[in-house]
């Protein structure tokens, strides 16, 4: 028996001891054993990572001002470097030892996450991947022991996702053996670049590499911002970006390059050099591929933003879910009981709990390091940070109004939060062409695509018992994923068959993707959600017995919330019925019912504490006393 009919059989079992009387059970959940399970690696370093950050440097002020908080998470940032917890070099040598680390600083606070991030990442990490011993020697020392704080050059104004269309020019010299750095207009000014406004020394620069008058696409060059001294370096015009929204220990700026000078030898050469005399060669034939080498260093960066928005979620449902289980109203019912705060804050601890399984196989695939499993990579790292950050964005405002106006106070974290991380939606890639992707690598399956639409499963399968099977619950996910596929690429095909000649077929095909956006986007939501429950199934077998009645709970919990989010889908289509919606929400009602019992220690409050957050990192005074706030 698979994984799926395993998980069906043994839920079958729990869920009709719920409806026979059960309900008020408490279920058990011991926090220190599910902990262990979570943490798929370097549980030694992360515990080290967090008993380090007690240090009253990390403590949190809400009342400084900009420029104070800049400074704070510079030194915060210098503070956890001296540590020396892992080296850039981890990047490619020991990626989940790199991960790991990073990953950590989202807990203390999200600039010092972010401003860490762009510089061991983006700037360390392409340093690592794409340079060679030379340049290794050159900047990753400084990188590691942030003498040479770091940033990433890739945004320009006029260019965010369309990165293959940026207009900074770097033209080979070759009488100097230098390449010219240039910004010809406003519009290719770098733009958002973290770590530029006050204090970056180095930066990756993105720029169109002309060599011998012939045009080579993007290539990768470390440029000298600043000099020691913190002084900008000739040529060179850098804008601080001042106040956002949140984020502002990150110090944002825009950058213009007046022909700048590199040295021949700055430009990343792991997969294309450019010798003196002026000689292009690759080891990659083309300018599309070269390029995807040259982005594909951004995977990291979208696994940990990915990890930063299942961790957010950890912090503030365990806020909201350890206050809603002690703040009464109206007499002594805790407001937990209301199913109204129910439905809006245990879906979302089933969905982290499926995402964090999910970025845990991510990883996994990642430190493989198989060829074979470079597309898979690299759809999955985009879609999950899609779902991982537009999941965090719901799951923190649903937490924040469950939390009333005690969910306002700064103190109480989760509005900091909302606002530091709000940026996550559309950086280290927009969220919306995160999901064109997962859709484009599904359109693209021509096996996939030649078996047809699928079959329409026959409506009444919940009613009849199936919201307890998994199997049942994963084929509906699978179907409206195919069903979706099927609906665009039947209309992009019908499309270019009204057009003549291949250019007009192509452009007509891509005309009719255009228009069937939000079908698109749908497609890859449908994937990333049948993914993460059979995921999920899949992480059932290997859990101790004494943890799979929770996680079983949990991922039925994830596979009937993801299909009343699409019920106007499933109704439209047939493939339920109105018996299936109410079984549907019966369903939810029970698992509910199952999660909340036991009042102030229930299910849902251990599973929160199974994640592991300190208390000093947790901090909000509503997660322990709400009378002493």
């Amino acid at each position: 028996m698979d994984s799926t009919g395993k998980a069906s059989e043994r839920l079958q079992v729990l869920t009709r001891q719920v409806t026979a009387g059960h309900a008020t059970t408490r279920l058990a959940v011991c926090p220190k054993e599910m902990r262990n399970f979570l943490v798929h690696d370097n549980k030694e370093l992360r515990d080290a990572i967090f008993e380090f950050l007690k240090d009253d440097i990390y403590r949190p002020n809400n009342y400084q001002g900009l420029m104070d908080f800049r400074e704070q998470t510079l030194q915060r940032l210098k503070k956890f470097v001296a540590q020396k917890f892992f080296s850039v070099r981890d990047y490619t040598n020991d990626p989940r030892r790199f991960i790991a680390a990073l990953e950590c600083l989202m807990y203390a606070d999200y600039s010092l996450a972010i401003k860490a991030g762009v510089h061991f990442t983006l700037c360390g990490g392409t340093i690592a991947k794409l340079g060679t011993a030379y340049h290794h020697a050159k900047y990753l020392p400084g990188v590691d022991d942030l003498t040479l704080p770091g940033c990433f050059g890739m945004t320009e104004l006029g260019h965010g996702s369309n990165v293959m269309g940026i207009e900074t020019t770097a033209v080979y010299d070759k009488e100097a053996r230098q390449f010219i750095i240039h910004t010809p207009n406003d519009e290719a000014s770098k733009y958002w670049i973290g770590g530029s406004g006050q204090h970056g020394k180095i930066c990756a620069v993105f720029a169109q590499l002309t060599v011998s008058g012939q045009w080579q696409g993007p290539h990768v060059f470390v440029v000298r911002i600043r000099d020691d001294q913190g002084r900008l370096m000739p040529g060179v015009r850098i804008a601080d970006q001042g106040p956002k929204m949140g984020l502002n220990g990150v110090d944002n700026g825009r950058i213009w390059f007046d022909h700048v000078r590199v040295p021949r030898e700055d430009m990343l050469d792991a997969f294309a050099t450019v010798s003196p005399d002026g000689s292009y060669s690759s080891s990659i034939p083309s300018v599309s591929q070269r390029f995807g080498t040259v982005v594909g260093g951004l995977t990291t960066g979208r696994v940990l933003i990915a990890s930063g928005g299942v961790d957010g979620a950890k912090l503030a449902l365990t806020i909201a879910i350890r206050y809603s289980c002690n703040r009464t109203q109206f007499g002594d019912r805790p407001i937990m009981d209301y199913v109204t705060h129910q439905a809006r804050l245990l879906p979302p601890l089933a969905q982290t709990y499926a995402l964090h399984f999910a970025l845990g196989h991510l990883k996994t695939l990642m430190a493989a390091r198989r060829t074979s499993d470079a597309k898979a990579i690299h759809v999955l790292s985009s879609g999950l940070k899609a779902a991982a950050t537009w999941g965090r964005v719901e799951a923190m405002q649903d937490c924040r109004e469950c939390c009333g106006g005690m969910g306002f106070l700064s103190s109480n974290k989760i509005g900091p939060l909302m606002t530091d991380m709000n940026v996550d939606v559309t950086f280290e890639g927009d969220n919306t062409v995160m999901m064109q992707q997962v859709a484009r690598s599904l359109l693209e399956d021509k096996a996939a695509l030649a078996r047809g639409p699928p079959a329409t499963p026959a409506a009444g399968a919940l009613a009849t018992g199936g919201a307890s099977c998994a199997k049942t619950v994963q084929s509906l996910l699978a179907f409206r994923e195919s069903a979706l596929v099927a609906q665009v690429a039947g209309e992009m095909a019908a499309a270019a068959t009204r057009a003549d000649g291949p250019a007009a077929k192509a452009a007509a095909s891509a005309a009719a993707f255009d228009r069937l956006l939000d079908v698109v986007v749908s497609i890859g939501w449908a994937s990333m959600e049948r993914f993460c429950h059979a995921n999920f199934l899949q992480e059932l077998d290997r859990a101790p017995e004494s943890l799979r009645p929770a996680l079983e709970l949990l991922a039925q919990l994830y596979g009937l919330s993801r299909i009343q989010r699409s019920l106007d889908f499933y109704l439209a289509v047939g493939a339920l019925n109105r018996a299936d919606v109410v079984a549907l929400r019966n369903a939810t009602a029970e698992l509910y019912s199952t999660l909340t019992a036991g009042g102030p220690r229930c299910a849902a409050v251990t599973l929160c504490d199974s994640f592991g957050i300190p208390d000093h990192l947790l901090q909000a005074p509503i997660a322990f006393d709400w009378r002493k706030v």
